[in-house]
């Protein structure tokens, strides 16, 4: 659902169930239940042999064979528990609203797939799965006000949030003012961990990848070109820049870049003369920030029509999405950014059994548009069902924080691990680091107006590139 308070469909639980739908329910309820049949019993129970009458036994059903040999106890289906409620929070609308593209996609996806007919969970029960996803507007406050309504008025026991520190920290502040586990993605850990206290968020888990890793791709990116070594800063006045202006300058300087810092800027600006006249004084030949897509739309053109050509521009956020780069016409080939999530991630889900290409190809099938790295959020569906699949008590907020602490599995995206705290590599508690690497736009070869290219892995071995690096192209 979003905005409107109304729950996302999901189909009721079947009254009736395959031979191998029953085998695998039975399988796990006799695991929950420590009963002793093994799975020569429930064959023979499925049989085609003539079957005594069946009489029901606390929810389940005994059945005795036809030679009149032991009777064996089955459940045919685990007990039915109390619907359990989800929140997810995201930019559906508004200047980051490319972040929030594949919610809905990812809600019905597990709908239809994984939560079909219902989820049985740690307790052994199955539960009915709704994720109740509400619209942050591209608003820090907004984010802060519906965070705060799915947890006083909707009833959710677990929030989820993704899509820049702009979102996810509102989220989590308010998830640990109200004691609401809190799980999130997409917010680079520098700013999540930020004021986090000495011993840890009680209520708030994420993983994401580190400033650290993102300049050391985009200094390796930069490093194969020929350039000065002049890096100008396009960072906005507002969460994500203010974050990324701290973090990023900082690793450029120790390595021989040298940073010109025009200040920041306010989102929606329409001129950025001024900016641009400091970067042509300055002789910048890399630009780098971490604007909107349309406000880099604005700066971008300006800049050209102004005679203001770098050999490389990087732009966190702004260059992530296909209508980011295409909003560019034909200045978009070979923008340069962060790549947290590409077709060729080598990553298998422990969960779904799918790869990053697979779920690329279905986004693409089913929507008939290009695919879009915030498609890699499916990672956090699959998070959230492990969790809940573990989750002894599931109406007990404590439990599925105790279920969350042991999270240790692979999501198209990466690796999550939360069972090792602090994180070995960051040193940030409660958070797992994730796989980046560094992408470049170029013209398309095939169905799309643009392609991206892996054109650095320095952080993560396994991922491997797919092209060289090449020079901004100014038509």
């Amino acid at each position: 659902m979003i905005d409107d308070q109304r729950e996302l469909e999901e189909a009721q639980p079947s009254n009736s169930v395959s031979r191998r739908e029953f085998l695998k329910i039975a399988g796990i309820v006799g695991a929950v239940a420590g009963t002793g049949a093994g799975l020569g019993g429930l064959v023979a129970a499925c049989s085609g042999g003539k079957e005594t009458p069946t009489t029901s036994m606390a929810g389940g059903e005994t059945t005795t064979s036809a030679a009149g040999g032991p009777t064996t106890t089955v459940s045919a289906e685990p007990e039915i528990g109390d619907e359990v409620k989800a929140g997810y929070v995201l930019p559906v609308t508004g200047s980051m609203a490319a972040f929030g593209v594949a919610a809905s996609w990812h809600v019905d996806y597990f709908n239809k797939n994984v939560w079909k007919d219902g989820m049985v969970m740690g307790d052994g029960k199955k539960h009915k799965f709704t994720v109740i996803v509400q619209d942050m507007r591209s608003d820090s406050n907004r984010a802060a006000q519906v965070a705060g309504d799915l947890i006083t008025n909707q009833g959710v026991v677990l929030i989820g949030a993704g899509a820049s520190a702009a979102n996810v920290v509102p989220v989590r502040d308010q998830c640990e003012a109200l004691e609401c586990p809190c799980v999130t993605y997409d917010c680079p850990g520098d700013a999540w961990n930020a004021g986090q206290p000495a011993g840890g968020f009680k209520w708030s888990w994420h993983t994401w990848f580190i400033f650290k890793d993102m300049a050391a791709n985009f200094i390796a990116m930069w490093d194969i070109m020929q350039t000065n070594k002049t890096v100008g800063g396009l960072y906005p006045n507002d969460a994500d820049g203010l974050a990324f202006a701290q973090g990023l300058p900082a690793a450029f300087q120790p390595q021989g870049y040298t940073y010109v810092d025009p200040g920041r800027f306010e989102d929606g600006t329409e001129d950025y003369t001024a900016i641009i006249r400091r970067f042509r004084k300055e002789g910048v030949e890399i630009v780098n920030g971490v604007p909107t897509p349309p406000d880099y739309a604005n700066f971008w053109k300006q800049a050209v029509q102004q005679g203001f050509r770098p050999k490389i521009s990087t732009e966190a956020k702004a260059m992530l999405f296909p209508d980011g780069v295409n909003a560019l016409g034909d200045l978009g080939d070979g923008q340069t950014v962060e790549c947290w999530f590409h077709p060729t991630f080598p990553y298998l889900s422990t969960l779904t059994g799918l790869k990053a290409q697979d779920v690329c190809d279905l986004w693409e099938q089913e929507k008939g548009v290009q695919w879009t790295q915030p498609v890699c959020l499916f990672g956090q569906f699959e998070v959230l069902t492990d969790i809940l699949k573990r989750c002894k008590n599931p109406a007990d907020k404590n439990e599925i924080i105790n279920a969350t602490k042991e999270t240790k599995i692979t999501t198209i995206g990466g690796p999550v691990d939360w069972t090792v705290n602090p994180d070995p590599y960051s040193g940030f508690r409660n958070f797992c680091t994730k796989s980046i690497s560094g992408g470049q736009w170029v013209k398309g070869a095939g169905r799309w107006k643009y392609d991206m290219h892996i054109v650095t892995s320095v952080s993560q071995p396994e991922i491997k590139t797919t092209a060289a690096i090449k020079e901004l192209v100014y038509p």
